[in-house]
């Protein structure tokens, strides 16, 4: 490395690890103008890929998957540092998957931190993947409020309203 003060090279005096590990803090000296600095080395991580269900490779946008969350927990009692932490869970699924990731694992990895966090969010982040069943989406058991045979017993006017005018 060279000084940045004077561009002329330097040498180590002292390598230790920082950030529990993460990365390489080096304390530097310069051989002409004997300035001191320290460096901080980190590892770059390689991209990241969603491997969609057509097999086609998208890179994995973590601003996509943040919004769609937020969109899920839209009035609901999450907050934008828990949506974060799913976030950075599925990153670090990914990266330790090497760097690829189905689409649909992703899927149930936001639906289960999101089950585990607010009923409400969960569902309606389960409303917006096509892979899942409305049985799976709802827990395994149907928990609509409305009964079966409901819609036939509206009265006239609210199945008016609702377009159906016989």
């Amino acid at each position: 490395m060279d000084c940045p003060s004077c561009s002329a090279p330097t040498h180590v005096l002292e390598s230790r690890r920082a950030d529990g590990g993460a990365t390489v803090r080096r304390r530097r000296e310069c051989t002409e103008c004997n300035r001191r600095f320290t460096t901080f080395e980190r590892r770059e991580p390689g991209p990241l890929y969603v491997i969609k269900r057509t097999g086609a490779r998208q890179r994995f946008d973590r601003d996509k998957l943040r919004a769609a969350l937020l969109r899920a927990a839209h009035k609901r009692p999450v907050s934008a540092d828990q949506v974060e932490a799913i976030v950075r869970r599925v990153q670090v699924e990914a990266e330790s998957a090497g760097g690829k990731l189905d689409a649909e694992r992703i899927g149930e990895l936001c639906m289960q931190e999101l089950r585990r966090l607010d009923a409400g969010a969960y569902l309606q982040f389960a409303g917006t993947l096509p892979s899942v069943s409305p049985e799976i989406a709802a827990g395994g058991a149907s928990r609509s409020v409305r009964s079966v045979g409901e819609d036939a017993e509206l009265p006239s006017q609210a199945a008016s309203r609702r377009g159906n005018d016989e």
